[in-house]
């Protein structure tokens, strides 16, 4: 029960951090390649930023890159993607039973992922969205959280001219001990 609370505690920090580094909202753009390169930039110094001057540096992980780069192949070609594909979460006890790494992989959506009709829609990526990446006004526990993060990856990908984009994160944490 207690690696369960660990594990979920783990989970929630990861959601925190997506969710504080993202907002809603949508429009038209053009120079889609250009904004998906500038998106996963900025996303990158702003986690580096809310992590603080001291903490490791992230960049943008290859592999978990790539795992977001397969979760926004499930977006379809109207934008829209299925519920449980906006986001996955898989957790994995290290052998000696002394640490869970938890990967979050989450497809920006709209409207902080409502399902209408049985689907979310995908978050498009426009220069007006890139001013909404926020580093400001973050709390400690997210903070915290945020330096909790061990790796991440960020992905863009263009579909019908609008680029939506995925962020993945892993955490890694230690599993108390039986008391």
């Amino acid at each position: 029960m207690k690696m369960f609370k660990r594990f979920a505690a783990a989970l929630l920090a990861g959601v925190m951090v997506l969710a504080m580094l993202t907002a809603c909202g949508g429009g038209a753009g053009s120079g889609a390649s250009t904004i998906g390169e500038k998106f996963e930039n900025k996303y990158i110094a702003a986690i580096n930023t809310l992590r603080g001057e001291n903490a490791e540096k992230l960049e943008n992980d290859t592999d978990l890159r790539n795992k977001a780069l397969a979760q926004l192949a499930k977006i379809n070609e109207d934008g829209t993607i299925a519920p449980t594909d906006a986001s996955t979460t898989t957790g994995t006890l290290s052998d000696d039973k002394k640490f869970v790494t938890v990967v979050t992989i989450n497809v920006l959506t709209d409207n902080k992922g409502e399902v209408v009709d049985g689907v979310c829609q995908a978050k498009e990526i426009t220069p007006e969205s890139l001013g909404e990446i926020t580093k400001g006004d973050a709390t400690p526990d997210v903070v915290k959280a945020v330096q909790a993060v061990k790796r991440v990856g960020i992905a863009t990908k263009v579909i019908n001219g609008k680029t939506y984009a995925a962020i993945a994160i892993e955490i890694v944490t230690s599993v108390p001990d039986k008391a």
